[in-house]
């Protein structure tokens, strides 16, 4: 026998132990197995289909645990078999997550969702949730990594609000994973306890400040006002009074058109305004009546231009006619509205809220409460909000001393227990509307 022979043959560092050989026993095929390397102190599992084998490390040295670990790759690999995908691709959190950017780049372009959406859902993953999550299974994400995970940004010093901004992209994620059928079952989500933070909202007299700055801009005889290189123009004026006067939320105005608004007159003159969507009921809004005139206005400096005015025209700044770029007249809109209200000292109200476009909703909702006298449930429903919101989030801002002539007003049949009748002191209400262009 030569030396070469009688030499013992070498075994590769990375060909299974033969003595550590496992199957997973009933109801697991054969070629489902576990097994040892003298290259790793790991378990791993492999699985013959489709004409190779497929491996992969199960990170442990407990039998117990690996078997585990093999059941849900073998679950994997049938998955991805039955969805037709790669059996190779594993559910990690960098590849969901991808997969759902790219789903939703495909929103984008059909129009549905703003190009913002992607680049803070980007942002996002950056900053915290690749560091926490990147690498991980997203099978193996348990209510007791999120928490972990909320602890970490807490620990950054973000707030709540910016927490809750994160477990929601990590929600969507996961629920992106169990559509493609990554996962089975969701876990459940830990709770962030915010503290309710009402948008600031103007006053009257603030109101009225507001509005002569949006004129003195508009009507600058010496310059013209511009933010990023786009005119600060009479629409935005209209945009202020239109808002007070309808309750809408600045979403809703962004995709407003013509076919959209019905003038009512009569006794009562309003606008009933019907929206293609709304964040929440889609029901009609009833308009203040002031709102009736600020839109025929409106309409009138459009008609102004070259061009008719159709139906299916948006209502402010039509020239974006283009619905999937809708979310650049959004942006006009709220960043025109900005440098109004630095310019009038009102950014920051005197409660410490900032001040954005969605302020002239609230303050719609606030001249209501002071200013009108009608019930939270029929305010909430014009609104198209809930009773529970309007206490949060509106008339958390409410103080007695702003309906001191309710509080001391007197119903008609109180009668004095000796002899005579106290008399109804009317409640002074507002004759001359909110919003009044004149």
């Amino acid at each position: 026998m030569s030396h070469a022979m009688g030499e013992r043959k070498r075994v590769h560092r990375t060909v299974p132990k033969k003595d550590s050989l496992r199957t997973l026993g009933k109801g697991y095929p054969d070629k489902l197995t576990l097994f040892q390397l003298d290259a790793s102190p790991y378990w791993w599992v492999r699985y013959f289909t489709q004409g190779k084998i497929v491996k992969k490390t199960t990170k442990t040295t407990d039998l117990r645990v690996a078997k585990e670990f093999a059941k849900n790759f073998y679950t994997d690999i049938l998955l991805r078999e039955k969805n037709l995908l790669p059996i190779s691709q594993s559910p990690i959190f960098r590849k969901c997550a991808e997969s759902l950017l790219s789903e939703q780049e495909t929103r984008i372009r059909r129009g549905e969702l703003s190009p913002k959406h992607n680049v803070n859902d980007k942002s996002l993953l950056k900053a915290h949730a690749y560091p926490f999550f990147e690498n991980m299974d997203v099978r193996s994400i348990t209510y007791k990594h999120l928490n972990e995970f909320l602890g970490k940004l807490a620990d950054a010093d973000l707030a709540p609000a910016s927490q809750q901004k994160y477990l929601a992209l990590i929600s969507k994620i996961l629920k992106h994973a169990h559509r493609e059928g990554y996962l089975e079952r969701l876990p459940p989500l830990p709770t962030v306890k915010q503290k309710d933070t009402p948008r600031g909202w103007f006053s009257r007299d603030e109101y009225e400040v507001l509005k002569e700055t949006a004129r003195q801009i508009i009507h600058d005889k010496e310059q013209t006002h511009f933010v990023l290189r786009q005119p600060v123009t009479y629409e935005m004026l209209y945009l202020i009074w239109f808002m007070v006067n309808t309750f809408l939320r600045p979403s809703d105005v962004k995709l407003l058109k013509h076919r959209n608004i019905e003038v009512v007159q009569g006794e009562y003159s309003f606008l009933r305004i019907f929206t293609d969507a709304s964040k929440t009921t889609n029901r009609p809004i009833v308009s203040m009546p002031a709102a009736v005139r600020v839109y025929q206005d409106l309409v009138k400096e459009h008609e102004k231009g070259a061009k008719s005015i159709g139906k299916e025209d948006y209502i402010f700044f039509p020239e974006i006619s283009a619905e999937k770029d809708r979310w650049k007249a959004m942006d006009r809109m709220g960043r025109q509205f900005d440098y109004i209200v630095r310019a009038a000292g009102l950014k920051t109200s005197p409660t410490g809220e900032e001040r954005t476009l969605y302020s002239l909703r609230h303050t719609a909702i606030m001249f209501r409460l002071t200013m009108g006298d009608l019930d939270l449930l029929t305010l909430a429903r014009n609104a198209r909000t809930s009773v529970e919101m309007i206490e949060r989030f509106y008339a958390n801002h409410l103080t007695p001393e702003m309906n001191v002539a309710k509080i001391h007003s007197m119903r008609e049949s109180v009668v004095n227990n000796k002899k005579n009748v106290v008399p109804k002191r009317a409640e002074k209400t507002a004759t001359r509307e909110v919003g009044d262009p004149n």
